[in-house]
């Protein structure tokens, strides 16, 4: 799915320590399969925050009707405060979508149109906001396509700066949102490229008081309490303050976010549970108008390899999810992740607290490469993470009833990339020598994969087997002739011969 394809970089599993208070106010199924993959879901947790990269994950997943969630790891290292369901996030640009589901309300009752010049509701001129005679429509707000950036409004970028200096009395209203709007340059045609900004949201809040003749305060807490969000607010952290858990940027304690105007971009903060109730409402309830409505695409953008709707983001069809859309949400402490998948009947939340490449990297590929590889096969259960768990006790047992259980595919698929990447999570972890039995078990089992002898190679390469990394790599590119890792790897490690010889 393309989302992948956006989003993952490396490998991950992780690690926590789970709360057994927790665990029982979280209603297991009493399928034994469901039950098998949460379990398997908690071992790429523990796994992960095993990297050190991350210090605590609330996740979720929804499937077929069943639901689950946990958390792991302590919101601060050695203080024992692990995140519970009273735990606020900020969510970040998750906001967002709650502002698209407001506009395609007012889309659907008719009060706004998709095709509506914005200037209709701003009660000035404005004739800066057009591009060649085109201009700015409610769908270029909603979809990031209204031709300019968040730098180009500059009482907005000077408030950002005064925060950053830590002025107490800094403040931007939407006053001040409407008369720098006056003064700034449409820079592309709208509707023709994707340039991600806050502003299209912010004019859409104000858009929607406008119409609705309501606080765009009121109307966001009207949809929450539809979905039966409780415990989400919006510009609120200062006012739950004590449940807000402390994010980390490159490992130091990050800033609370402040949005100003509406929040309408990114204002909002909520529970695990809550995030759990939007993610099962979006997929139960697809044939709703305005959740059918919200998640259509309106725009793609091929260069930018982008397709948006409702402010929703990523929107594609996979070949074996089906359809798809999701969001995610960055604040100065926060990484966040909403996947929908209303065909294959699954979603997926994961939040931590932890803003970093490094972080970033775990946090993608628990999410990617982990949990939704599992979801997209279940009721099949993933056959690489029963290998992973026995591996380390006695690794000829292990292949054995990896081997035996292989044949069985009505229970199991195998991840290939799940395996080759728990190979080198093992190096990573110092267990070179774990990490060349797995590999030489793994070339022993798929002969024919190019790919696990070029692991195989490096594994040796790291224990500094000069000779047995260079067959491993020359078998590898018989295998796969055009596997450039594998050749500069030979030419390096002949030098390295030559040089002892």
């Amino acid at each position: 799915m393309k989302l992948i394809q956006f989003i993952i970089i490396s490998i991950l599993v992780f690690s926590c320590n789970n709360s057994k208070e927790t665990a029982e106010k979280i209603e297991i199924s009493e399928d034994k399969t469901f039950s098998k993959l949460t379990s398997l879901i908690d071992g790429y947790a523990k796994n992960t925050l095993q990297k050190g990269n991350i210090n605590s994950i609330a996740l979720a997943v929804y499937k077929d009707g069943e639901t689950y969630q946990n958390y792991y790891g302590e919101i601060e290292n050695g203080k024992k405060n692990i995140p519970s369901d009273s735990s606020l996030y900020e969510i970040a640009s998750i906001t967002k979508t709650f502002t698209g589901a407001l506009a395609s309300k007012a889309v659907l009752s008719g009060v706004i149109s998709l095709d509506d010049d914005i200037r209709k509701y701003l009660g000035d001129d404005y004739k800066n906001l057009e591009f060649e005679g085109q201009p700015i429509t409610i769908k270029h707000l909603l979809t990031h396509s209204l031709g300019l950036e968040s730098k180009t409004t500059k009482g907005l970028q000077t408030y950002y700066n005064q925060l950053k200096n830590g002025e107490e009395n800094a403040e931007y209203t939407i006053q001040d949102l409407l008369e720098d709007l006056k003064n700034v340059e449409v820079v592309n045609k709208p509707g023709t490229k994707f340039m991600y900004n806050n502003i299209g949201p912010e004019i859409l809040a104000y858009i929607l008081e406008k119409v609705n003749k309501k606080s765009f305060k009121t109307q966001i807490k009207d949809l929450l309490s539809e979905i039966g969000m409780n415990n989400t607010f919006l510009n609120e952290s200062e006012k739950f303050k004590a449940n807000l858990v402390k994010g980390n940027r490159d490992g130091k304690p990050a800033m609370t976010d402040y949005c100003p105007l509406y929040g309408a971009a990114g204002g909002a903060i909520s529970t695990l549970p809550d995030m759990a109730k939007y993610m099962q409402y979006l997929i139960e309830s697809k044939n709703k108008p305005w959740v059918n409505e919200v998640s259509r695409s309106l725009f793609e953008d091929k260069e930018d390899d982008e397709n948006i709707g409702y402010l929703w983001q990523n929107i594609g069809v996979g070949e074996e999810e089906g359809y798809y859309y999701s969001k995610t949400g960055t604040s100065k402490g926060i990484q966040s992740g909403l996947l929908i998948c209303p065909d294959s009947d699954y979603g997926i939340v994961v939040i931590i607290n932890n803003v970093s490449d490094a972080a970033f990297n775990d946090w993608a590929n628990l999410f990617f490469t982990e949990i939704e590889a599992d979801l997209i096969k279940y009721p099949k259960l993933n056959l690489a993470s029963k290998l992973k768990q026995t591996f380390l006790r006695n690794s000829e047992n292990a292949f054995k009833e990896f081997r035996e259980l292989k044949t069985d595919t009505a229970k199991y698929f195998i991840n290939l990339r799940s395996l080759n990447n728990y190979g080198y999570q093992l190096l990573n972890e110092n267990k070179q020598k774990k990490a060349v039995d797995f590999f030489m078990h793994l070339t022993k089992e798929y002969p024919e994969n190019a790919n696990f002898y070029d692991s195989l190679g490096e594994a040796y390469f790291i224990t500094e087997d000069y000779n047995n990394a260079l067959n491993s790599y020359k078998k590898s590119l018989v295998l796969d002739p055009k596997n450039e890792n594998a050749k500069k790897y030979i030419n390096k490690i002949e030098e390295l011969i030559l040089e002892k010889s």
